[in-house]
């Protein structure tokens, strides 16, 4: 859905459930932070506030654990911090919880090709949850998340999936053997995952 808004893509707000650090939970309306490529400066916080017309707080992996949402099947969804490097932590949705690896994904914009209409306003996209195109997986002995599918700014581009993939995945054979023969795609990667979790 386009829209003309001031500032770039961004979620709804949504009621839901806040994890702090000292492991109060709060409950309210909560918009969780969308990452823009092609800007200098993205917002990294949740913004909360207890009822829509209530009064705005945020937080950050400083001051948040996790954030909880119901979906349409009323299961719970799950964001929450994890380190992507060791000087980044970033907001991402737990896709997949396996007994070795986990799956993540979260929503990028790349407003370098957003352009003003006739009207000169920039038609930017209000973006839900489920619109995912970056996806970074974590075996549970990692520190850090490694990005499996990734959005680069303009002009830079990311190496192939497969090659991104046989890499990350070399501890198992018969999974690279898929990806190097292509069984597996890179729109098989939850059940890459899952394989994987299974590999011996």
């Amino acid at each position: 859905m386009l829209t003309h808004i001031s500032s770039y893509g961004q979620y709804d707000w949504k009621y839901g459930e806040l994890v702090l650090k000292n492991n109060d939970t709060i409950k309210g309306f909560i918009q969780i932070p969308m990452i823009s490529r092609g800007t200098l400066t993205n917002s990294k916080k949740i913004k909360f506030k207890e009822n829509l017309e209530g009064k705005i707080t945020r937080y950050d992996h400083t001051s948040a654990n996790k954030l909880i949402f119901k979906d349409l099947n009323n299961e719970n969804s799950l964001f929450e911090y994890i380190r992507t490097s060791p000087s980044k932590v970033q907001l991402f949705k737990r896709i997949y919880t396996g007994n070795k690896i986990r799956l993540y994904a979260r929503m990028v914009s790349d407003v370098s090709h957003s352009h003003p209409d006739a009207n000169g306003f920039v038609q930017k996209t209000v973006w839900r949850p489920s619109d995912f195109n970056e996806y970074y997986a974590q075996r549970k002995y990692e520190r850090n998340a490694t990005a499996l599918i990734k959005v680069m700014g303009p002009f830079v581009f990311q190496k192939s999936f497969s090659k991104n993939a046989m890499k990350y995945f070399a501890d198992c054979p018969d999974l690279v053997a898929k990806l190097k023969n292509r069984t597996l795609k890179e729109s098989d990667l939850l059940s890459i995952i899952q394989e994987y979790d299974e590999c011996e």
